[in-house]
């Protein structure tokens, strides 16, 4: 696949103590609509948080927001560690609330656009796709030695050099066999829309931490059918963990896939195995009954649900409730779980795990966590 029909991304994030984000978000979705993936990752973020996320992302355009007047002293912070990442490649633009007496200032700091308040969308969406080629351009030029070298690197342990072999194999440009001997125990989280799969994988993130797991992450998002564009929203949801060296989490766009997950999430697998993890989350999009792809590439299958979703004939019928290995019912404290839970033992048996859980507070987490890792070979 040729840098002309690979996506843009574009990482958008909220730096400092603003607490704004209705105009960001307005961006995102311009941005998906205009074609790009975006992966957005929540307010308050440090500039090391937004550094780290977009080169394990490996973006070809950080976006950075600001309304607090932290520009002049935050920014300078950022480019410092691009640099030291070696993504001075990566593009900075600029938005929000930004004097104009401080533009000059800033891009003499090294960002490549300041946009005004008063930018139009259609401006900001040219801007950023002009940018983006140039960083994809470049990084065309890169060849099998070089993917070569980081996928080396990422064995070694360096998260940089993982985040840019993923685009390798995630753009078709080609695929690295999966390591020889153990790799992580690898984890599939699946449920249909809304029913918390991202803020559960957030608290287990932090679960997990606690018990010196080293995790990696690849969150499934949807692809627009009609412009290929993506909002890849998960990580606002993992921002706990977002400067944590342990945990790396990549962020990719069904692009067309069927099945819950991308055509590139086994071989981005394949490569994350190598990579010095010792457990593997694979988060698929909000899946339907038919979307059991994660199958093939995770055991154990971990099956989200939650009260009030449907009646006991759903879980009779084949599909993706026949592929579980553990079932959680989230949002427990909702009425209906005890029943759901009488339910799936009725319909399914109890040689599948059950676990009751309310990700947003963090209640049975530890148990999932249990579980989870009692399933490791």
């Amino acid at each position: 696949m040729s840098s002309n029909t690979t996506p843009i991304r574009v990482l958008l994030a909220k730096v400092g103590l603003d607490g704004h984000d209705r105009g960001v978000r307005v961006l995102a979705r311009a941005f998906r609509d205009a074609g790009m993936e975006v992966i957005y990752t929540g307010l308050w973020q440090t500039p090391a948080a937004a550094v780290k996320a977009a080169c394990e992302e490996d973006v070809d355009v950080l976006g950075v927001s600001f309304h607090s007047a932290a520009h002049r002293t935050l920014v300078p912070i950022i480019r410092r560690q691009l640099e030291q990442a070696g993504r001075l490649d990566i593009p900075i633009v600029l938005g929000g609330i930004i004097p104009q007496q401080d533009f000059a200032e800033m891009r003499q700091a090294g960002v490549a656009t300041v946009f005004e308040p008063e930018s139009s969308l259609a401006h900001i969406i040219d801007t950023c796709r002009e940018l983006g080629r140039r960083t994809q351009a470049a990084r065309a030029e890169a060849g099998p030695t070089d993917a070569g070298a980081w996928h080396a690197a990422s064995r070694r342990g360096d998260r940089v050099a993982l985040g840019r072999v993923l685009t390798w194999v995630e753009s078709g440009r080609g695929r690295f066999e999966p390591s020889a001997g153990p790799g992580p125990l690898v984890v599939g989280i699946t449920g249909s829309p809304g029913v918390g799969k991202s803020t559960l994988i957030g608290a287990l993130l932090r679960e997990l931490r606690q018990r010196s797991q080293r995790v990696g992450v690849i969150a499934v998002d949807p692809a627009s059918p009609i412009t290929g564009g993506s909002l890849l929203g998960d990580r606002a949801r993992m921002t706990a963990s977002a400067e944590d060296p342990d945990v790396f989490i990549r962020s990719s766009a069904s692009r067309g896939a069927m099945g819950g997950v991308a055509d590139a999430t086994t071989p981005m697998a394949a490569v994350m195995s190598g990579a010095g993890f010792d457990v593997l989350i694979v988060e698929t999009v909000g899946a339907g009954q038919n979307d059991v792809a994660v199958r093939t590439l995770a055991r154990p299958v971990v099956l989200l649900m939650m009260p009030g979703a449907g009646d006991d004939l759903q879980l009779d019928k084949a599909g993706i409730t026949e592929i579980a290995d553990v079932f959680v019912i989230n949002k427990s404290d909702l009425p209906g779980a005890d029943r759901l839970d009488a339910q799936i033992r009725q319909t399914i048996g109890t040689a599948r795990p059950i676990v009751h859980t309310v990700a947003s507070h963090g209640e049975g987490v530890s148990a999932l966590a249990d579980v989870i890792l009692s399933m490791r070979k």
